[in-house]
């Protein structure tokens, strides 16, 4: 689904979409957002599509308020850039982050062939505690 690749608010539902909703749903949004081969490399730490499919499910689980803004939003054939920001409620607790993202598209289909994301995150009004290292 290249609607999810080719815009900034395509690209912005994706990743709202990646962490809410039912944990039992996320193979649905990882089928139609990533291709089967797909790995991601959040900060610096490799993960392969079934690894990354049940951190999504994870996460799901302990998200209850998630609302991502991409800021900056760079499409030029098969790469993705991609600035995000925003306030997740995890475990009940507030937590803002910064992430940025660089993809790999299939052409064909649209969908994510590999995500390196670097992000960092903390309490809200309080310098980030994760990934600033």
């Amino acid at each position: 689904m290249s609607e999810y690749t080719s815009t900034r608010e395509g690209f912005q539902r994706a990743m709202k979409m990646s962490l809410i909703g039912p944990p039992e749903e996320a193979r649905q949004y990882a089928e139609a957002t990533a291709t089967p081969n797909f790995y991601h490399i959040f900060n610096g730490e490799r993960s392969e599509y079934d690894a990354w499919l049940q951190g999504i499910v994870e996460w799901r689980g302990k998200i209850t308020d998630y609302d991502p803004v991409v800021h900056e939003f760079l499409r030029d054939g098969d790469q993705l850039a991609a600035r995000m920001t925003g306030v997740a409620k995890v475990d009940g607790a507030e937590t803002s982050y910064e992430c940025f993202f660089f993809a790999k598209i299939e052409m064909e289909s649209g969908k994510i062939e590999s995500l390196t994301e670097r992000a960092v995150w903390g309490p809200v009004g309080k310098a980030p505690e994760h990934g600033a290292s």
